[in-house]
């Protein structure tokens, strides 16, 4: 920072060998078909190994903004992760949807210090990455930077934050690429179904709004409503911090001040209600000639901090979260081969939480294969999963736990879903003992109880 030197560090970069590994599997899987990353994985010394870093929450000493930061002194690289809740594309006001994703796309296209150009100059010359994004219930943001860089890197971003021009000509354009997208997803078969899929599953619910927005929404958000946007959705209250790299505590509370002490002290947004699922609706059929029949199945999920979203964590990762190795797709492509591939997922979001399992086949196998899922669904409903499935999966989700950290970004990302998630300082060394302790009662007690035949069907391509 300006108020004390920054001196380069040259250590040795443990996330930089993590990294050249996966490199490294990735090629070894290209050229040997047997290989399996779960055994590979399972066999690590990673198995064993608990996080070491030391989350401290810190406040800021001007604007009191509090945020979660971890010291890394291995490389002279800072990141910074922050999300702004209550403020994605389910909150667009009416007349104004797809602003949320229009303003993700064109935040740093210039301010009223700097042109759109020169901060890409600057961020290219520097080595410094600012990027935005958006979702149904939040806009996300980070910043990576050399240490030496940092000063100019804080500037900037804070003069984006708090001062964007969203220069008329890159707005033009991203105009266009959303208005083109549009275009695009109708002529794409699963981009169709998922959206018929949130309106199915979501009804009047915001929800169920294409995050794009409508096209002639988009041809009218003017600048200054971005500018508004930014005004009401991007606040003190409704942010999250995540602070990671090689840099001292008092340092990151003098960030976190520069960088966001200048926003407004409450957002102005909108509120919504939680979504509540009806799950009695026939089945949802869109008739389109294609090559492929896709089909959906959604139910519900269960919540961050329920007691039981570890057990149903593992028991999706066994029936469809695990590719290749999970039990879907054994049945119903390596034996039967009526599919390239199937899943099954978790969906988290603040106002509702879903368990989705899709996959795609031929019109002339596609009766077989939902009928095959839906045997295998109630048979591991009613039977349960074995001791050694079970094991298995525990072995990989806490073995491969530990990659996620092979970026600064990627703790710093983390530290923000502990905040939002509310899930304590010490989560990233309980994280692993919770997967752990989940026993084999626990696991087919959960698909017991999610894995209901109460489920939301939806299919696009050609039916008999």
């Amino acid at each position: 920072m300006s108020r004390r030197p920054i001196y380069m560090r040259n250590k040795n970069n443990p996330f930089v060998i993590i990294v050249l590994l996966i490199v490294l599997v990735g090629l070894v899987y290209k050229y040997n078909s047997s290989f399996s990353l779960q055994n590979l994985v399972k066999n690590s010394e990673l198995t064993g190994r608990v996080f070491s870093g030391n989350v401290e929450e810190i406040i800021s000493p001007k604007s009191q903004i509090k945020a979660y930061y971890m010291q890394q002194n291995e490389v002279p690289i800072v990141a910074i992760s922050f999300m702004f809740a209550n403020s994605g594309s389910a909150y667009d006001e009416t007349g104004k949807k797809g602003i949320a994703t229009l303003f993700a796309s064109t935040v740093k296209d210039g301010t009223f210090n700097k042109s759109a150009d020169v901060i890409r100059d600057e961020m290219g010359t520097k080595g410094i990455v600012i990027s935005f994004d958006s979702s149904k219930d939040s806009i996300s943001g980070s910043l990576v930077a050399p240490k030496e860089n940092l000063t100019d890197a804080v500037a900037m971003l804070r003069d984006i934050l708090t001062k964007p021009k969203f220069e008329k000509k890159y707005l033009e354009i991203a105009k266009a690429q959303v208005i083109k997208s549009l275009e695009v997803e109708k002529e794409t078969p699963a981009k169709e179904l998922g959206l018929a899929n949130d309106r199915l599953v979501f009804g009047e619910h915001e929800y169920s709004q294409n995050p794009l927005g409508s096209k002639q929404d988009i041809k009218n958000i003017t600048q200054g409503d971005l500018r508004k946007f930014t005004q009401n959705k991007l606040a003190k209250d409704n942010l999250y911090v995540g602070v990671a790299g090689d840099l001292t505590k008092d340092d990151a509370g003098y960030v976190i001040d520069e960088i966001f002490g200048g926003l407004q002290n409450k957002n102005n947004g909108k509120k919504i209600a939680d979504a509540v699922l009806d799950l009695e609706q026939p089945v949802l059929k869109i008739n389109r000639e294609d090559g492929q029949n896709i089909v959906v199945f959604t139910t519900k999920g269960t919540c961050r901090k329920c007691e039981d979203f570890y057990p149903l964590y593992v028991a999706n990762y066994i029936f469809g979260g695990a590719g290749l190795n999970s039990k879907l797709n054994q049945k119903i492509r390596e034996k039967e081969g009526l599919t390239y591939g199937g899943y099954s997922s978790m969906i988290l979001t603040d106002k509702a939480n879903l368990l989705t399992i899709g996959f795609s086949t031929t019109k002339d196998n596609f009766e077989k294969a939902v009928a095959m899922f839906k045997s295998e669904w109630k048979n591991y409903a009613q039977n349960g999963f074995s001791k050694e499935d079970v094991e298995f999966a525990k072995d990989y989700l806490i073995a491969s736990y530990n990659l996620r950290f092979a970026s600064i970004l990627g703790i710093a990302d983390m530290l923000v879903m502990q905040q939002k998630f509310d899930l304590g300082l010490d989560f990233l060394q309980k994280r692993n003992s919770y997967v752990k302790n989940v026993t084999l009662e626990d696991v087919n007690k959960a698909a017991n109880k999610y894995f209901t035949d109460k489920m939301l069907q939806a299919q696009i391509g050609t039916f008999n």
